[in-house]
């Protein structure tokens, strides 16, 4: 019992056709349905991985994926004790998703747990590229807002997350991630450098160095670039494993929402300790870039 990865994101757009430009003709993801209000699609198969919601831009919720009803009750009756307030939906918002828990984090994120069905199971990440460009699955969120991150650390675990990394920076906490599966992180929450932000982004597996090498290219031809990387994240300051170790690219979307395309991380046991760093400013750019001398300016101070 417990949390699997990541089973999809809802996002707002300014215009859902601008978007398809992005998400379906750059990255090559597959339209599943589509009306005046959003669009659902898919990487592969016939679930929906992310939903543009015609809106502004920025987050609209986000579903981790569980087993069954059983992980539903736990996570509910946890809820329940704290006083913090659940609802269940009937899991029919979007293709491939089935009975679901929905709940507001202490950040006002609307967080679902969903149960996949009888023909899947929700959350589990598909690495297989199939020597395309297109991104293989949903991989995990990282999250901006107001709340004290170590509020938002202890409410994730409350309902089952692990810790896995805390950054701190000058001795206060800046952000922290977590997992629900055994993959490095699932989940991340930072401390926005602008109030009103709530999303850093939202991220898709990608297979390996091959993989990103294909994207960028589908990049180049498109008229699109990088925002940050191809990297790799060094939080062990020198080390190429461990917690906060997974590689990435960075880019935008038409409306400001950011994607990272994640590759590479590591799996660890549930009692693994977690990775504390307290790190000056100055070393910011060596945690988040252990593969060069920079990082992208908009990386640490722009959101949606």
């Amino acid at each position: 019992m417990g949390f699997n990865r990541l089973d999809h994101a809802s996002v707002y757009v300014g215009d859902l056709g601008k978007a398809l430009t992005w998400y379906e003709d750059v990255l090559g993801l597959t339209v599943l349905s589509r009306d005046d209000k959003s669009a659902h699609l898919a990487c592969r198969g016939k679930a929906a991985d992310i939903t543009l919601v015609k809106g502004t831009q920025s987050l609209d919720n986000f579903s981790f994926g569980v087993d069954d009803q059983e992980d539903l009750d736990r996570v509910e009756s946890v809820l329940s004790k704290e006083g913090v307030a659940s609802e269940r939906l009937r899991g029919d918002s979007r293709p491939g998703e089935g009975d679901t828990l929905k709940l507001h984090l202490p950040s006002g994120h609307e967080l679902r747990l969903c149960i996949g069905g009888a023909e899947r199971r929700a959350g589990i990440s598909d690495f297989d590229a199939k020597g395309s460009h297109v991104p293989c699955d949903m991989d995990h969120i990282n999250l901006l807002g107001e709340v004290d991150p170590a509020v938002m650390r202890d409410f994730l675990m409350m309902i089952g997350f692990k810790s896995s990394l805390n950054i701190s920076v000058g001795g206060q906490l800046a952000g922290v991630w977590l997992r629900g599966s055994d993959y490095d992180h699932d989940i991340a929450y930072m401390q926005a450098t602008r109030p009103a932000d709530r999303l850093h982004h939202v991220a898709f597996a990608v297979e390996d160095g091959n993989h990103y090498f294909r994207l960028s290219d589908r990049l180049l031809e498109t008229g699109h670039r990088w925002e940050f990387g191809p990297g790799r994240h060094n939080a062990g300051l020198g080390k190429s494993t461990g917690f906060g170790t997974n590689n990435y690219a960075y880019a935008f979307d038409p409306f400001g929402n950011r994607n990272e395309f994640s590759s590479g991380m590591e799996q660890f046991p549930a009692d693994a300790t977690p990775l504390d760093c307290d790190i000056d400013p100055p070393q910011l750019i060596d945690v988040m870039n252990g593969w060069g001398y920079e990082m992208a300016e908009t990386f640490m101070t722009v959101g949606s």
